[in-house]
């Protein structure tokens, strides 16, 4: 698999609905049950490295300023809600995360808990169980950028001001 292909299963499985991604691990989940188990391992590993790159203190900033705060997990679920938006949101939030102003709903949590749905897929094409080894997780990633106080109104609108300007009146 390459990455090209990676970001194509993620628009099949319609993970680009904002309003929707309550049921994002279901269809993602759906939509790698089709691969073969080797594919499903593939698709898992530039899964993890997406969450990879992803984990920059800037954009820890803005999901905490999105979602009203984000620790350790919550940063972890926003990652995976970028990663389903698709490549072009993605991408563009990694150049700048003031970018996320263009797709994100206030009214809505950016968050999406669809880490487990290619390890899910994997066991209904392989037929093993959440006992047995999962040859494709690789979480570790080392934070990128310097940390900085997100509740400073000052340092907030000074790194993310547009996104300052939906979230904080």
């Amino acid at each position: 698999m390459e990455i090209n292909r990676f970001w194509k299963l993620i628009i099949e499985a319609g993970l680009r609905d904002i309003l929707d991604h309550e049921d994002w691990a279901e269809q993602l989940e759906a939509t790698l049950s089709r691969l073969r188990a080797d594919e499903i391992v593939e698709w898992n590993q530039y899964f993890d490295r997406c969450a990879a790159d992803a984990y920059t203190a800037d954009l820890w900033g803005a999901a905490y300023l999105i979602n009203g705060g984000a620790g350790d997990d919550g940063f972890y679920y926003f990652r995976c809600w970028l990663i389903g938006m698709g490549r072009d949101v993605y991408e563009a939030a990694l150049t700048n995360p003031d970018n996320l102003a263009d797709v994100v709903d206030p009214s809505k949590d950016a968050e999406a808990e669809i880490y487990a749905a290619a390890h899910c897929a994997w066991m209904k094409v392989t037929g093993h169980s959440y006992e047995d080894p999962y040859p494709a997780r690789n979480e570790h990633a080392e934070l990128k950028g310097e940390m900085w106080d997100f509740d400073d109104d000052d340092e907030v609108q000074k790194r993310l001001p547009r996104l300052a300007a939906l979230y904080r009146h």
